[in-house]
């Protein structure tokens, strides 16, 4: 087998393997884990914490592949999993870090066919293209502040067209630790919704939410004002 032949088959391998892994994680989605709540996900968690970390991370990187399982649902389980509030931020940023980094290379390795068609599925994915600076890491850090595609869909399209990944990993995290900390804090404090830290973290969602909203408001302004004046 000559060089140039290995290197076709690898490269094929690459392109191949991302389209294998989203229809096993959509099809273990579909078989064992639609529906899924927070109560069904504390009932099969190992007792043993660094075993639950491990399922934990895991179905974060299940997430960002079957693109259906809601985020929000497996960080208020860690918070009301772990003890320990820290330990809990941590699983869920670890967590993070896996579920930003399989669809952003997914996006970056795969045929572009398929990310596009994988991308199209979602009704909202042509507002990805409103998004253009030459600023990588403010685009990344953005789109994760406002919020308003699902996670898996726009780490895909960063991917797809290139994005530095320090600057995509940065700028992502940095975007979404403010609301992975007040969930965290959610969960840790679900079972006693009177408690001052459940409704801090309710009302920090809250603003969160209105601010990511005020964001994107005056973002599609400036732009519309560039797109007249151009």
């Amino acid at each position: 087998m000559t060089k140039k032949h290995f290197t076709e088959i690898l490269k094929r391998i690459i392109q191949i393997a991302p389209i294998v892994m989203v229809a096993l994680c959509v099809i273990i989605y579909l078989k064992f884990f639609r529906g899924v709540t927070i109560e069904h996900i504390l009932e099969f968690t190992p007792k043993n914490l660094w075993l639950a970390a491990l399922v934990m991370i895991g179905l974060f990187g299940m997430k960002s592949l079957s693109m259906f399982f809601p985020m929000m649902i497996l960080v208020v389980a860690s918070g009301s999993i772990f003890p320990n509030y820290f330990a809990a931020l941590s699983v869920n940023a670890a967590g993070i870090i896996v579920m930003l980094a399989l669809p952003y290379l997914i996006g970056r390795f795969a045929e572009r066919e398929f990310v596009e068609k994988l991308i199209s599925k979602n009704k909202n994915a042509d507002k990805l293209r409103e998004f253009q600076s030459e600023n990588e890491f403010f685009i990344a850090f953005f789109l994760r502040v406002i919020n308003i595609l699902p996670c898996d869909v726009v780490s895909m399209f960063l991917g797809s067209v290139g994005f530095s990944p320090i600057k995509y990993f940065v700028g992502s995290f940095l975007g979404i630790l403010p609301g992975l900390i007040t969930t965290t804090l959610m969960g840790s404090s679900v079972d006693d919704p009177k408690s001052p830290k459940f409704w801090v973290s309710i009302i920090c969602e809250v603003v969160f939410a209105a601010g990511s909203s005020i964001a994107y408001y005056f973002y599609k302004k400036k732009k519309k004002r560039g797109d007249q004046a151009s």
